[in-house]
């Protein structure tokens, strides 16, 4: 079976060259299928580094050299989803269990500002029966009223639990999708179904959500094809936000206990497959958010290979002139935002809770830092990129949103996201 990352064999135009191919993808719609299979399989470095340079120019005249810097509060680790490969889930009898209340997310909330002036929050849980809807849209409340956006990571709930959090002030919604293969899905998330997690982001687009999703890469069973799809589903949602993240499974699960992950002993293939993907989304979808995940920083931690690899190849230089390969990279987030992203989501959890939500092991963040040492080091590797910190809300630049041009009034509001993004 061929594996994400495999080349494809696939027709091409024998006077069309992989730059040709870029440029098609980023300035046609819709997109076509062959194209996205020659620019994801790239078969060399010079033509992955033309990818990755395309990237970074679509993101430079879409977005500058702004990054967001969004807090992340993750104030449950209850789960009702039994995923074969999250150390949430529902079976993980090892886990220590938490559930914070309003008045602690907004505590952490009020905390973190005094360090940083984050323009968002994302408050994320696992898929928690025991919040309820009125205290999460409580939560949303104060922290809209301290200035700053929010974004809401809590998995699939009901329909009107989606509109309370929009009426009370909710911007955004963090669902991937993780898998556009339904068969996939269904053996890697057997508590729930592809059509049902694809509805609730139909809901949350209906209601004025800015929406994020996403997918995972490298998970067994997944092929060159099915990520072909996923890119497919990807363009078709158009997502204000889209999140790449590798494939890492928590050992108390039946993928982690299986030995299933054999790609982050040696990371190399699945971090360049993942800036890969980055890069291609960029060019795909070019007002797209596109975070730096905390996976990728964890599966490329130790590793210098990737590194190493740009090396190789000084044409990159005439793009990405302040890259230094010779400087004692640690966090292949940085060499994301060299790929297209322009996102990158530091966890102010409080650290009591912090070594609990770990829905993977070895989370960037969660070694004891104190706030302002994570801060701290997400300002200096923007620095050193010759980026800066974004001033604001970070909303999405589409027409639709930008300025925070619309809050939610009513079911009116779908018809204005339709006729504006």
């Amino acid at each position: 079976m061929k594996k994400v990352g495999d080349d494809f064999r696939t027709y091409r135009n024998s006077t069309e060259t992989y730059s040709e191919i870029l440029e098609r993808i980023s300035s046609t719609h819709p997109v076509q299928v062959h194209d996205i299979q020659e620019a994801f399989s790239a078969e060399n470095l010079e033509q992955e580094f033309c990818l990755i340079q395309s990237a970074h120019r679509v993101r430079l005249n879409n977005m500058g050299k702004e990054i967001h810097v969004r807090g992340i509060i993750e104030f449950s680790n209850y789960c009702r989803q039994d995923c074969l490969y999250c150390g949430l889930r529902r079976s993980n009898g090892n886990l220590t269990r938490y559930r914070r209340s309003s008045e602690q997310i907004i505590k952490a909330a009020s905390r973190a500002l005094g360090v940083h002036k984050f323009g968002t929050f994302v408050l994320q849980s696992g898929e928690d029966p025991g919040c309820s809807a009125e205290d999460i849209a409580k939560a949303v409340r104060a922290i809209k009223e301290m200035g700053s956006a929010v974004t809401l990571s809590v998995g699939q709930r009901l329909p009107e639990d989606y509109e309370l959090w929009r009426k009370a002030g909710a911007d955004r919604f963090l669902l991937k999708f993780e898998t556009s293969d339904p068969y996939l899905f269904s053996r890697l998330k057997p508590t729930t179904t592809l059509g049902e997690r694809l509805q609730c982001l139909i809901n949350l687009q209906n209601l004025g959500y800015q929406i994020g999703t996403g997918i995972i890469l490298g998970l067994p069973g997944q092929t060159p094809e099915s990520v072909i799809g996923d890119f497919m589903l990807l363009r078709k949602l158009d997502p204000e936000m889209v999140s790449i993240g590798p494939f890492i499974p928590h050992p108390d699960t039946p993928l982690g206990t299986a030995g299933a992950n054999t790609k982050t002993s040696n990371p190399t293939g699945l971090i360049r497959a993942t800036l890969r993907a980055m890069a291609l989304s960029r060019l795909m979808m070019p007002l797209s958010h596109i975070p730096a995940t905390t996976a990728l920083g964890v599966i490329g931690r130790n590793s210098r290979e990737w590194v190493e690899l740009w090396k190789q190849n000084p044409k990159h230089h005439d793009t990405l002139s302040w890259f230094d390969p010779a400087q004692e990279w640690n966090d292949p987030r940085g060499l994301a935002l060299l790929c297209g992203a322009n996102v990158i989501m530091p966890d102010v959890t409080p650290k009591r809770f912090r070594d609990s939500y770990e829905i993977y092991p070895g989370k960037a963040s969660s070694d004891g830092e104190e706030l302002a040492a994570i801060v701290k080091a997400v300002n200096l590797l923007i620095d050193g990129l010759g980026m800066f910190v974004a001033p604001g809300r970070g909303d999405s630049p589409k027409p639709g949103f930008r300025h925070c041009a619309f809050e939610y009034t009513g079911h009116n509001d779908v018809t204005e996201r339709t006729d504006q993004k």
